[in-house]
């Protein structure tokens, strides 16, 4: 118990009569807003119509950097590490169009009001914090370059253009490839979904199960443009496949794959007499420039 006369009653009393909590200023709760020194996040500076850059600076210190050149239609992404020292942010570029590359970068920083300011003030430049990264895919000034290749019932065949659906976020991609030489044209798709996680690294397989997940959807046709065959897939009979993903960005997949086809409609057959195609050796090496 407090002693009726102690110090601390006669502390209680003042404060109660000048209307005051113990802990709180006179006049209510202040509260103060907590000053933002790190550049940790994703930042973006717009020039409309012109140009824009965004910066994703992670909290592993990991970064990656896009700028597009809207006027010009271009885009260039590069990826590395970040470190701050002092006040000084340091980018070490390890890829630059998803080549290896080895630079880096200095730039005098402050984080201001919501905004990041790179540079000194008499040539700074200012970026506004965002919500979402983008990359150069984002944009559709480029192109997917690189391979997608695969052996048919033994026969290897290079499918090109090809053309790439991409959600690494939301664990989804799909890959269209066409195989033209003179009339003879063959179409490959395959459907890959690691949802409700992003799209990381492993193996994908064909699971024709209600709730599965990891899973590989494929097709192929002989004869894309036939009215009579509706092409070979994976969803009847429980046919073999695996998908295995290597590499995987917003601008870059690396794959092989296998599978068995069936054909997609009951009691068709395919060119020849075909009653499945057998697709091996699958290699995918891709990159959006």
């Amino acid at each position: 118990m407090i002693p009726r006369t102690s110090p601390i009653r006669v502390f209680l009393r003042i404060a109660i009569a000048m209307g005051c909590v113990v802990l709180v200023a006179c006049g209510g709760e202040t509260t103060t807003e907590p000053v933002v020194t790190s550049p940790e996040g994703i930042w973006r500076l717009t020039d409309s119509g012109v140009a824009e850059s965004t910066l994703r600076l992670a909290p592993d210190g990991s970064f990656s950097r896009v700028v597009a050149g809207l006027a010009a239609s271009s885009c260039a992404s590069s990826s590395g590490t970040w470190r701050v020292d002092g006040e000084t942010l340091r980018l070490q570029i390890n890829t630059v169009a998803n080549a290896p590359s080895s630079s880096a970068e200095s730039y005098v920083f402050a984080v201001e009001s919501g905004r990041l300011r790179l540079g000194d003030t008499a040539s700074s430049e200012q970026f506004t914090r965002t919500s979402s990264m983008v990359s150069c895919v984002d944009y559709g000034f480029g192109s997917w370059t690189g391979s997608l290749r695969a052996g048919v019932d033994g026969v290897e065949l290079n499918f090109s253009p090809t053309d790439v659906l991409l959600d690494v976020d939301g664990g989804q991609i799909e890959i269209e490839g066409l195989y033209v030489d003179g009339g003879d044209e063959r179409q490959l798709f395959l459907q890959v979904d690691g949802s409700p996680g992003p799209l990381e690294i492993g193996s994908f397989t064909v699971q024709n199960v209600p709730g599965a997940t990891n899973t590989l959807y494929g097709f192929y046709h002989p004869d894309p443009t036939s009215v009579t065959f509706s092409g070979f897939d994976t969803t009847r009979l429980l046919p073999p496949g695996t998908f295995t993903l290597s590499a995987i960005a917003p601008e870059r997949v690396a794959a092989t794959f296998s599978f068995r086809a069936n054909p997609r409609v009951e009691g068709e057959v395919g060119p020849g007499g075909a009653m499945f195609a057998e697709i091996g050796s699958g290699r995918i090496d891709l990159v959006y420039r």
